[in-house]
């Protein structure tokens, strides 16, 4: 693996995404997504919406899985901007782990506005 798709990976896991490397898990009641980049700084996944990947598949089931080519690894959000000049999608997420709230009594809830539970696939090349 090289050195940025462990950072890539380094980094997701410190954000709260599972990585896993290869082959889509089985995770039982997951919804699987394409990821069209991932971003090794700061580890985020960039989900873009499309009539194949509509936007609620990553937001609305408990447990998303984004699966993504190691080719597809940029190395930071200037990268990313380079990438997808003059060809934005109607929608471009970037997701960097569960969504974390404390508005209720100050209390950290995991997930309320989107999956509680966010992995990453980064399939290798054959």
């Amino acid at each position: 693996m090289s050195e940025l798709v462990e950072r890539f990976r380094s980094n997701c896991e410190l954000n709260g995404l599972v990585v896993h490397v290869g082959d889509v898990p089985a995770i039982e009641g997951a919804v699987v997504s394409r990821a069209a980049y991932g971003l090794a700084d700061p580890g985020s996944v960039v989900l873009a919406a499309s009539p194949e990947e509509p936007r609620g598949r990553s937001i609305l089931p408990e447990i998303h899985v984004a699966v993504l080519d190691e080719a597809d690894i940029l190395p930071d959000l200037p990268a990313l901007l380079r990438a997808v000049r003059g060809a934005l999608p109607s929608s471009l997420v970037i997701v960097s782990g569960p969504s974390r709230t404390a508005d209720i009594e100050m209390t950290l809830t995991i997930g309320v506005h989107g999956p509680r539970e966010q992995h990453v696939v980064v399939r290798l090349p054959d």
